[in-house]
This record gives C-alpha cells, sequence and structure tokens, in this order.
C-alpha cells in the first residue's frame, strides 16, 4: 500500500521463512536440545569463577592469574577457534561439530578436576575454549534456518536463556553444594554428563535430521557445499561493505564487558561485601536465575513486539534497555549489602545483557548474509572475545592487584567501575545504530 511506512530493519528481516518444510515438532525439538546443551555449556563454563575463592585458594592462584584463567586462556581460544567452527558449520552438517565441540569440552573438565597447579589447570582451560566455541556459531546457523526472521528475536531470546540458565546454575550448584561435594567432584560430574549429552546429540540427528542440517532444497540458497574460500569471501564483504553490520559487531561486543566483569562476581562479594564463599555464590547464583533467565525468555519477545509495535528498530530497544540498567548498575558497585539498592542493582546487572540478548543478535544477524549465518555468529564471537571477554577479566585482575598494592580502598570496586563505562559507550553506539538504519529505510 502507498501509504504503509517504510520497513525499519534490514531487508533480510523481511524475507519468507526459509525452511517452512521442516514440521513445526522438529523445529522446536531442535530448539528445546540446542537450549539444554547451552545450559550444560555455560554451567560448564562458569564454574571456574563459581568457586573462584576454593580455586584460588587450592591452587595458589593470584587475582592477575584468576582474571588470565577467566579471560584470555579461555576466550582467546574460543575467539580463535570460533571463525573456523562457524565455516565449518556452514560447509559441513552443523549438529556433527557440536557434538564435537561437545565431547572436547567435557573431556577438558574432567581433566580440570585433577588440576594442582596454574599451568596443570591452563592448559584444559584453553581446550575448553575449543569445545565450546562450536556451539553458538553452530546453533545460531540451525536456528536461523529453521525459523522465520520475524521470529529471531524471540527464537534467540529463547536459545539464549539457557546460557543465563546454566550460569545463574553454576554459581547456586557452588554455592548450595559447593562445599559437601568439592569443586574437583563437580567437574568430574559435569565432565561426563556432557558426554552423555553428545550421545543424544548424535541420535537427535539421525532421527530429525532436517532439523539440525542445513536444508537440503537446491532453491534455498544457503551455504552447506559452498567452499570455505566462498564463505570467506562473502563474510569479508559484509564486513567490508555493511557499515550497519560492523556497527552491530562492534556494539554487542563492548556491552559484552557486564558479562567479563560478572566472573568477579563471587571474588568480589566475597573481598569486599563481606559475604561468605558459600552465601556469595548462592545469592549471585539465585538472583541470576530468578532475574536473568526470565529475562532472557521474554526479551526476545519484546524485542520482536516492540519493532512491529512502533515500527522501530531493534537497536533502539536495546538502547532503551541499556539506559534503564546502567544507573543501577553503578549504584550496586556503591551500595552496602544491606541496603535495597545493592539488589535492585544486583538485578539490574543481570538483566541488562540478558534481556537485550536476543535483539543483539538478531541485529547482526538480520545485517548478515543468510548463506554464511554460522560464520556471521562466528565473527560476532570473534570479536567479542578478543576485545572484551577476553582482555577484560584480565584488565580488572591486573588494576585490581595494582590498586590494591598502592593502598586504594575497594580495589576491585575501582576496577569494576571502569568496566561499567564501556556499557556506556555500547548504549551511544546502539542509539547511533538507531539513527543510521532509519535513515537507511527513509
Amino acid at each position: 500500500m502507498a501509504n504503509e511506512p517504510a520497513p525499519v530493519s534490514s531487508p533480510v528481516s523481511t524475507a519468507p521463512a526459509p525452511v517452512s518444510r521442516v514440521s513445526a515438532g522438529s523445529r522446536y525439538y531442535a530448539l528445546a536440545l540446542l537450549v539444554l546443551i547451552n545450559v550444560l555449556g555455560y554451567i560448564d563454563r562458569h564454574l571456574l569463577p563459581a568457586y573462584a575463592t576454593q580455586i584460588t585458594t587450592d591452587l595458589g592462584l593470584s587475582r592477575q592469574d584468576f582474571g588470565l584463567l577467566i579471560g584470555i586462556a579461555f576466550s582467546s581460544v574460543y575467539a580463535l577457534s570460533g571463525p573456523l567452527m562457524g565455516v565449518l558449520a556452514d560447509r559441513f552438517n552443523p549438529s556433527r561439530v557440536i557434538a564435537f565441540g561437545i565431547a572436547v569440552w567435557s573431556a577438558m573438565t574432567m581433566l580440570t578436576g585433577l588440576s594442582r597447579n596454574f599451568s596443570q589447570i591452563l592448559l584444559p582451560r584453553m581446550a575448553i575454549g575449543v569445545g565450546e566455541s562450536t556451539l553458538h556459531p553452530a546453533a545460531m546457523g540451525i536456528l536461523s534456518r529453521l525459523f522465520a526472521p520475524t521470529q529471531r528475536a524471540t527464537v534467540f531470546g529463547i536459545f539464549f536463556m539457557g546460557s543465563h540458565l546454566g550460569l545463574g546454575l553454576a554459581y547456586w550448584i557452588a554455592g548450595t553444594l559447593g562445599e559437601g561435594v568439592g569443586w574437583r567432584t563437580m567437574f568430574y560430574l559435569l565432565g561426563g554428563l556432557g558426554i552423555g549429552l553428545t550421545l543424544v546429540l548424535l541420535v537427535s540427528a539421525r532421527i530429525r535430521p532436517d532439523a539440525f542440517a542445513p536444508p537440503a532444497d537446491p532453491s534455498e540458497p544457503d551455504g552447506a557445499g559452498a567452499s570455505v574460500g566462498a564463505v570467506l569471501r562473502e563474510i569479508t564483504s559484509a564486513v567490508r561493505e555493511n557499515s550497519i553490520f560492523r556497527q552491530a559487531v562492534l556494539a554487542c561486543a563492548l556491552i559484552h564487558i557486564i558479562y567479563a566483569s560478572s566472573q568477579f562476581m563471587q571474588l568480589w562479594l566475597v573481598t569486599e561485601k563481606g559475604f561468605t564463599d558459600s552465601a556469595a555464590s548462592s545469592l549471585w547464583g539465585s538472583v541470576y536465575l530468578l532475574s536473568a533467565v526470565p529475562a532472557g525468555f521474554l526479551g526476545g519477545f519484546a524485542s520482536d513486539w516492540f519493532t512491529r509495535r512502533f515500527k522501530s528498530t531493534r537497536a533502539l530497544f536495546i538502547t532503551i534497555v541499556a539506559a534503564a540498567c546502567w544507573p543501577l548498575l553503578i549504584v550496586f558497585r556503591l551500595s552496602a549489602p544491606e541496603t535495597m539498592l545493592f539488589y535492585l542493582g544486583m538485578v539490574a546487572s543481570a538483566c541488562l545483557l540478558a534481556f537485550a540478548y536476543g535483539a543483539m543478535i538478531s541485529l547482526v544477524l538480520d545485517e548478515a548474509p543468510r548463506r554464511v549465518q554460522s560464520t556471521a555468529a562466528a565473527f560476532v564471537m570473534f570479536v567479542t572475545n578478543v576485545l572484551v571477554v577476553g582482555v577484560g577479566p584480565y584488565a580488572i585482575g591486573f588494576f585490581a592487584d595494582l590498586f590494591e598494592s598502592r593502598d586504594v580502598a575497594a580495589p576491585l570496586t575501582k576496577a569494576l567501575l571502569g568496566t561499567d563505562m564501556v556499557v556506556l559507550v555500547a548504549l551511544v553506539l546502539y542509539l547511533r545504530l538507531h539513527f543510521a538504519i532509519r535513515a537507511r529505510s527513509a
């Protein structure tokens, strides 16, 4: 119709559903299984920071050592492996790529439980990064093929709800069962669960192959079967020629500083807020489960509703969420634990990333070529982990140790406040993205 407003999102978002021939049952079964795998992966990833005080004491680690383990040691390998895994997922059957990854990270998790010093825990931690780098690129490629673009934020919100559930469960497990079971035994148990889930995925992929592999319909353009060089050329072209794609990737990376800082939560609550080890893990795990999990689930629905209802952009939705949460994040750092503002800020710190996550990933993939969705997702992982998730924890630990050496009060709090300024930069970038997308569609 002549008077109908122009769409404000990428042309990709108005495309028809790419794989309508796959049954609804198969689509939602694949989504449910991928969520379960994501939960396990994030429990696996966050057991180390959840047991921070116990592990640093047992192995004699400094804050800088700990920051290296949860930051660069894991994230650099995770980031470097991600693009390769994304290309493999676009080139071959993504379910097999994920199964390989689960097997690797589960074996290395069990090996982590045997560690007796920094060197022995370092190598398995790096290898876990290789295994876990397979999941998100392959899963996002599967889901972007199975569901219509108009459902994208909702579906990704549900998928990444598994991340928030896994993170919260890791802290809750450490706080509730940590003293009785011990961190070593917990790593052994988690590794065994991962091996079992590998078999479930392989069997499921045989039962419902269309739900776990690229479509075979030749009328549907897709990256499967394309050469590795062709896949890389297409994603390189998107980075070079689409400024909105570049900005969306950078903004997504920067706002992940809130994730990097959260890995010091247990250590910060114990050393500077007066909590015991188990109380700190249990509190953060409980708050995260009760706030971030529903926020992650509802955020995708809210983003899709917001863009339809107000004919606006996902970037503006993210800006509003970040602007609402950021002041409470600062209050959280500075408040005493017995105040209500402390707990409101803790909830905001959990919800900031969770509520906006489906929209953040959707915004990036809306701008990426559909043939290389897994590779585009891996590219986001690479930038995020190189710029923020890898360097961030190491920088936090470095500055906290530096401030402490100079007798600065609450050194870890001061270091964490520095990371909160990066969130403000990301907020400004998302606002600029909103205006850029509106200008393009005018």
